[in-house]
């Protein structure tokens, strides 16, 4: 009888839209977690993602017990300038800082199942978001810094202080190849001659005036993201395949590959 692992995961917008691709306008077919556990046989997923969640709305967070971890946080945090912190804030577990706060978060998930499987991952690059449902609710890209931070830093932070912990980390900020170059392949903005089709980092110099301008992102702008921030399905399943190969190499043969 085959073991059937149970994976509590834990983010923000990037997990909590797995279960809810309405917000995607269904751009979305699958998110990363539907497309991990599509790789095994023996993978179930509760997803606990909270929208716009940050690092202190972990702090005291219930957590259900599970037999795996994963944790992707850091980007509302960019957003929302809570500072990064040291690793000293990470070992004593000083709320305040991103590192802090998922100090904490790891050990109530210590506490909760002290004895399972934990992957944290960090945050990837974004371009400029603007929601597909709410133009309003947008923000600049991370080619520039947000209150003095910039996001590669937060999420080199991550993940070196997690190795350096010994807390088992993927890099997914490396490894995805998102970057704001490629998350769409252009931005739809109005100009003196009309709406053109731009690119990256040309579509930087024209701001877009929300709720007038239409949507920037139409389909066919996709690529990594479908808004400039979230995964779209091509984003969704680069995460979703280096998180399968992590969890392989994590669970030391526990998981179970479908066949071909």
């Amino acid at each position: 009888m085959k073991e059937e692992i149970k994976w509590c995961a834990i983010g923000d917008s990037f997990t909590y839209l797995n279960d809810h691709l309405d917000e995607t306008d269904n751009r979305v077919k699958k998110g990363y977690l539907t497309r991990t556990c599509e790789y095994f046989s023996n993978l179930s997923v509760v997803n606990i993602g909270m929208n716009g969640s940050s690092t202190p709305d972990w702090v005291n967070a219930e957590l259900p017990e599970a037999d795996l971890y994963t944790v992707l946080l850091g980007t509302n945090d960019w957003h929302g300038g809570v500072p990064l912190g040291r690793r000293e804030d990470f070992v004593q577990k000083k709320e305040g800082t991103i590192l802090g706060n998922m100090g904490i978060l790891i050990s109530h998930i210590r506490q909760k199942s002290p004895n399972e499987a934990l992957l944290v991952m960090n945050p990837v690059e974004r371009g400029d978001f603007v929601y597909i449902l709410d133009p309003f609710n947008n923000a600049l890209g991370s080619y520039m810094p947000d209150q003095g931070q910039w996001l590669s830093d937060i999420a080199e932070g991550i993940y070196e202080t997690c190795c350096e912990e010994g807390i088992p980390a993927l890099n997914l900020h490396d490894l995805s190849g998102i970057t704001p170059e490629n998350v769409v392949r252009f931005k739809w903005v109005k100009t003196q001659d009309g709406y053109r089709k731009l690119p990256y980092p040309e579509y930087t110099k024209i701001p877009v005036q929300f709720g007038e301008d239409e949507y920037p992102y139409p389909e066919e702008a996709a690529d990594f993201t479908y808004d400039g921030l979230h995964p779209s399905d091509k984003g969704n399943e680069v995460i979703a395949s280096l998180l399968a190969a992590k969890l392989e190499e994590l669970l030391g043969g526990r998981l179970i590959r479908k066949e071909d």
